[in-house]
């Protein structure tokens, strides 16, 4: 239900957008380029944002009292704890708002944050998917998990930022679908990447190849993409976008892999091979 508090459109909101990285600038750029009362925090105090003016604010104090939607797109879960139970963080904050969470984090983790979160504070998780490109390009996938109504009342803003907005249930739901399809790119970025690296081993043609993956049954959505892909050349990294892919099927690894099933036909060998190599990920010429 949506308190009265809340504007009845909410695109006129005051919208705070907390990570203000690769996909949360553009995001804010995108709100900002339609006229939303939008700013942005970050809670790496050396990113330097001084080109954003007034649309950004430094202080997360300042920022969370400030602003009623919150969208994190923060890297992990120890930043978005830091944003809702660190010093000054949202799950202080005595006024109802709306925290929707589009970073990819572990559904487990998710659902022990809304048992933490204060009556006053909503949480919707709306995880996205897309990068930096379709950031840029406000044509990003938010997969939504919360109750139909919430739906109905925040899909305006995402639509801002997005070309498919899609409910997919209750909430968790949609953390579950991102981590779910994170592990299908996961393994599909493990494997272009394997076959560059072969294929350089034997000095092929790269664009020859991938001319003939794009139009038969290997063609992926990071292969077909890699001239605007701007990490696909990258190695792994803590703090890359190959990093972050590895938090992602880690992710997928805690919700998915810690009970037993028997009728799980890989049995953990599968995530455990994906990880071994996202970590030896070597640099694409």
């Amino acid at each position: 239900m949506i308190k009265k508090s809340f504007n009845e459109d909410i695109v006129k909101e005051k919208i705070g957008l907390a990570g203000c990285g690769n996909m949360g600038l553009p995001m804010l750029y995108s709100m900002l380029s339609k006229n939303i009362d939008a700013r942005g925090y970050d809670i790496d105090s050396r990113k330097s944002l001084s080109g954003l003016g007034e649309n950004f604010i430094d202080s997360k104090k300042k920022f969370l009292d400030d602003r009623q939607i919150i969208i994190s797109v923060v890297r992990d879960a120890a930043d978005t704890l830091e944003l809702c139970l660190g010093r000054n963080g949202l799950f202080e904050q005595k006024s109802n708002k709306i925290l929707i969470i589009s970073s990819t984090l572990s559904p487990r983790f998710l659902m022990d944050l809304k048992s933490k979160a204060p009556k006053n504070i909503t949480i919707i998780d709306a995880p996205m998917s897309g990068a930096t490109v379709a950031a840029e390009q406000s044509r990003l996938t938010f997969m939504v998990g919360c109750k139909k109504k919430l739906f109905d009342y925040t899909k305006p803003l995402l639509t801002v930022m997005g070309s498919q907005i899609n409910h997919v249930g209750h909430y968790g739901s949609g953390m579950m679908v991102k981590v779910l399809n994170n592990f299908i790119a996961a393994a599909s970025v493990v494997s272009v990447r394997h076959v560059i690296n072969q294929a350089e081993k034997f000095d092929l043609d790269i664009e020859t190849i991938f001319k003939t993956i794009d139009t038969s049954s290997g063609q992926t959505w990071f292969g077909t993409n890699r001239e605007k892909i701007d990490w696909f050349k990258e190695p792994y990294n803590d703090d890359n976008t190959i990093g972050i892919l590895k938090k992602d099927v880690e992710a997928y690894v805690d919700a998915f892999e810690n009970v037993s099933e028997l009728d799980n036909f890989v049995t953990g060998e599968l995530s455990s091979s994906i990880i071994k190599a996202i970590n030896n990920m070597p640099l694409t010429r």
